[in-house]
């Protein structure tokens, strides 16, 4: 090989060699991003109602009688009974209060539009609810305590609750239903109007329940 040939040769591979080591790299930019729903589908049905009752005040504090509606569908009212530190728990006095007609009904809340089998939170009153009517000032009312939550649907229980507070499991479908119940007591404080009575009308209130996630 001549001399000429080997250098032509050399810059050959010299050259090969830089075309390699100039090879481009490209880079593009890639946009990210993410949706937030946080919505919860939440559906009230009925009321919370008792139905029509019979029903003396005591004036006494913590005198007073109760009837429990439990959450659960399937299960009957009963009488209340007071455990240390509850209301009425030193005793009946004069009150009494008795079902005695109407159709009692449970409020149903339906939960939709979540994801599949997620647990959310519920939460019910912990405080007592106040039902009052246009009676005088000082009239004795009636109270909602112990409020208590029933799912049913799925594999249907009882919620338990913590200060007011439990959870809730849906469906593959991210859907969901429980009921709530809770206890009527007659008046259990000191009202102004000792000689005052029930008023033949109806004693109203509401109370929050919440979903969240």
């Amino acid at each position: 090989m001549s001399k000429l040939s080997k250098i032509a040769k050399g810059l050959s591979a010299a050259m090969l060699l830089s075309a390699v080591g100039a090879v481009q790299a490209e880079t593009v930019n890639v946009p990210a991003s993410v949706t937030v729903d946080n919505t919860i589908g939440l559906a009230l049905t009925g009321t919370l109602d008792f139905g029509t009752v019979r029903a003396t005040p005591d004036e006494t504090v913590d005198e007073c009688s109760g009837i429990v509606m439990p959450a659960n569908p399937a299960s009957a009212l009963s009488a209340y009974a007071p455990g240390a530190g509850a209301p009425c728990v030193t005793g009946a006095g004069v009150s009494e209060v008795q079902s005695v007609g109407g159709t009692p009904t449970r409020p149903q809340f339906d939960i939709s539009g979540v994801a599949a089998f997620a647990t959310l939170n519920v939460t019910v009153p912990n405080t007592a609810v106040n039902l009052t009517t246009t009676a005088p000032a000082g009239s004795p009312g009636f109270q909602l305590i112990d409020f208590t939550a029933y799912k049913t649907t799925g594999t249907a229980a009882a919620i338990p609750l913590t200060a007011g507070a439990g959870t809730i499991s849906v469906d593959g479908t991210g859907n969901a239903s429980f009921t709530v119940g809770a206890t009527l007591i007659t008046d259990p404080t000191a009202y102004a109007l000792t000689t005052a009575t029930y008023e033949n009308a109806a004693y109203n209130g509401s109370f929050d329940v919440a979903v969240t996630y």
